[in-house]
């Protein structure tokens, strides 16, 4: 799953994975996704992305908001069931806004044990 695709796709932002090593202006978004690899009959053929979308911000105004309804509206408008939740993050001294998103399935093809493609 390419998810800087399916996110600007989606949103028309883009997404970076875990971090910046320069951030750019803000506001940006990060994701992580922990993947489980898994199958049946000794072939992994499942891929569960499990992913967190992140946004930080220095402001918590009108623009916001509609960034944060944009993002929500694209994971409603594709049936994803999610948490949000926006904090304010007293180290960074910024505001965060979290998706954490339910499981979502990748099917993949893998050889499997005698070397035929499924």
């Amino acid at each position: 799953m390419n998810i800087e695709k399916w996110f600007k796709d989606g949103t028309g932002f883009d997404i970076k994975e875990l971090r910046y090593l320069k951030p750019p202006q803000l506001p940006y978004f990060l994701y992580e996704n922990e993947k489980e690899y898994r199958g049946a009959d000794l072939i992994i053929n499942i891929v569960e992305n499990n992913i967190t979308i992140e946004r930080y911000s220095n402001t918590n105004n009108e623009n916001d908001l509609l960034d944060i309804k944009k993002v929500s509206d694209f994971l409603d408008k594709n049936l994803y069931e999610y948490e949000e939740q926006t904090d304010w993050l007293d180290d960074e001294g910024l505001y965060g806004t979290f998706w954490t998103l339910d499981t979502i399935l990748e099917k993949i093809r893998k050889d499997d044990k005698n070397g035929k493609k499924n």
